[in-house]
């Protein structure tokens, strides 16, 4: 009994430090089986501790994850224990759970990490690690945490300590929500807190992947460079590789590409540390006090998603996103960035049976995720984004939800009609077409090849520096085209003839300096593909592109097709003109 005691006040602890923890990971934290740690929740279900929820992501699985009820969580909000010298923070109100419901994915990420970190340390004999806890949602204006970062914890070694924070970055996170942590991270160090200007703890960055490493580094370093102040200590991961050892020599700083061990970029050693008072020191609640009718966060999801006129935006953007099922996530994302699809479309770019996708569109339309943005001449309806989901997939990413609407790569009806709609959906027919070849390709694969990555318009906007000036070239869509074991990236260009010679010379202008910028080395740059309404247009096209390539070498990454040869034979079929030739061939085989 006595051990079930301290196992249950263990996992009180733990779950008050990290909501929404899966039955694994409270094991891997409190060192107990599994079949033991689903015992005590068991009681502590009964007894009112516990609740928990079934993730719908398609970025999770699907198992149980815990969090303590209101009450547990007054309960331990009142333990004064908990908060050492003003500095430590939980949580463990109910703002902090909605929060946390709304992205799931996030939450999840920065669970994993933290319980491989305590796993791995478990077994360390030169230092170890103390703690480590979630920050609540609501942050005081004195706070000694920066603002964005998501949890904190501290290592010992000896009489030293090394404190840091931690910070999951997402991949729909918009460069723009980049630059504004960094600002406020400097800001933070700026003003009057207690670590001191030149000693705040280093916040440890989780990356979707390296390229977004490479972009938290140069951030990093432009932001200090502006400012004239050393870089932040930041120290950047890509979380895919952390799952089994979060030791191993995979964390850099912004100040360049070595990759060391976490226990080396841990330079802020300190004499002290804010202290926990332990995981074993919260005592065990008696039997709390519960409504007779106690509602499950479930129950409360969709009693609230189905009720728009009493709640908050934030809990019915919560309810949402606990309620709306992986296959509507997808979706959403999927029109987002395609905006204008059909629900056969959606099907085959989602890999789903028509009726499936008939099925999700519907459930999409009923939630209110979805419209149909009005007549587009074609037989079946299309679909784009609602506002109330470009809420669900900012919350998501953690962005405020008009810095996400601005500058996601993400194309929605807004809620306000006299904003207009966005220039995907009033050139619908140029969308509808660009649409098509890249669902072209998704539905004709060959053999050898296959698309691997469709970008849309507002995604593929490519920034370069030509004489120390910004520039960009805007396609109507990129992608990344797999071709025996090679990948090859291009850019599109769909047109429907209407542009004027100055127009097309201009675009064109704009390739050539991309071109002129990146001489080819190594890895192949971007082909241009141009799809025209007719060979007489395939000419002027190439006229207008010689006219302004710099050099020959560039136009060979240029080539042409038009609509009906794609119609006919799709885009990976013998369709294609290159630079100096009239006949047409495959475009990969002319590389």
């Amino acid at each position: 009994m006595a051990h079930e005691n301290l196992l249950t006040c263990d996992i009180l602890g733990w779950l008050a430090r990290l909501p929404f923890l899966a039955v694994d990971d409270l094991g891997l934290l409190t060192g107990q089986p599994a079949q033991d740690i689903e015992a005590v929740l068991r009681e502590m279900d009964r007894d009112g501790h516990v609740d928990w929820v079934t993730p719908s992501s398609p970025e999770m699985d699907t198992d149980r994850l815990y969090v303590l009820t209101e009450p547990a969580r007054q309960h331990v909000a009142s333990d004064g224990r908990w908060i050492t010298a003003g500095k430590a923070a939980l949580p463990v109100s109910t703002g902090d759970v909605v929060h946390r419901l709304s992205r799931l994915e996030a939450t999840v990420a920065l669970n994993a990490f933290a319980v491989n970190l305590v796993a791995s340390w478990r077994r360390a004999v030169d230092m170890e690690l103390q703690d480590i806890w979630s920050l609540p949602v609501r942050r005081p204006a004195n706070a000694w945490w920066p603002p964005g970062v998501e949890a904190f914890g501290w290592f010992q070694s000896g009489e030293q300590a090394a404190p840091f924070f931690v910070f999951v970055d997402r991949a729909g996170t918009p460069a723009v929500h980049r630059g504004a942590l960094v600002a406020g991270w400097h800001q933070f160090g700026d003003r009057k807190q207690p670590w001191g200007r030149d000693s705040v703890p280093p916040i440890l960055t989780l990356c979707p992947d390296t390229v977004r490493e490479t972009a938290w580094a140069r951030r990093l370093q432009l932001s200090a460079d502006r400012r004239g102040v050393p870089v932040i200590k930041v120290v950047l991961a890509d979380r895919s590789v952390l799952v089994d050892s979060p030791n191993a020599p995979i964390w850099q700083s912004a100040h360049g590409p070595t990759r060391t061990a976490l226990a080396k970029q841990l330079t802020w050693w300190r004499s002290s540390a804010p202290r926990s008072t332990g995981r074993a020191a919260i005592g065990l609640p008696a039997t709390l006090q519960q409504p007779e009718i106690r509602l499950r966060l479930h129950a409360w999801a969709k009693a609230t998603a189905a009720d728009g006129n009493r709640i908050s935006e934030r809990e019915r953007v919560a309810a949402l996103a606990l309620t709306t099922g992986s296959l509507e996530k997808r979706l959403i994302d999927c029109l987002g960035r395609h905006p204008l699809l059909t629900a056969i479309e959606l099907g085959t770019v989602l890999g789903i049976a028509p009726g499936i996708a008939r099925q999700t569109v519907e459930r999409a339309l009923q939630h209110g995720l979805i419209v149909r943005p009005g007549a587009t001449g074609d037989p079946e309806p299309r679909y784009c984004l609602a506002m109330l989901a470009v809420q669900i997939l900012a919350a998501r990413d953690g962005v405020p939800l008009r810095r996400y609407a601005q500058h996601a790569p993400i194309t929605a009806v807004p809620r306000d009609s006299s904003h207009g709609l966005p220039t995907l959906l009033q050139q619908q027919e140029h969308t509808v077409g660009a649409n098509s070849f890249f669902l072209g390709m998704l539905s004709r694969p060959t053999e050898h090849c296959r698309l691997a990555r469709w970008e849309g318009a507002t995604e593929a906007v490519t920034v370069f520096e030509l004489g120390g000036e910004r520039r960009t070239v805007r396609p109507d869509g990129a992608g990344i085209v797999v071709c025996e074991g090679k990948a090859y990236r291009f850019f599109l260009e769909w047109d429907r003839g209407t542009e004027r010679i100055a127009i097309l010379l201009e675009k064109f202008a704009r390739y050539a300096n991309y071109y002129l910028v990146h001489p080819k080395k190594g890895q192949p740059l971007p082909t241009l593909l141009v799809a025209c309404p007719s060979s007489q247009r395939e000419d002027v096209v190439w006229r207008a592109a010689t006219t302004v390539f710099a050099s020959e070498s560039s136009c060979q990454h240029l080539f042409t097709t038009t609509h009906p040869h794609l119609d006919l034979h799709g885009p990976f079929g013998t369709v294609w003109r290159g630079y100096g030739h009239k006949e047409r061939r495959q475009w990969l085989g002319g590389l």
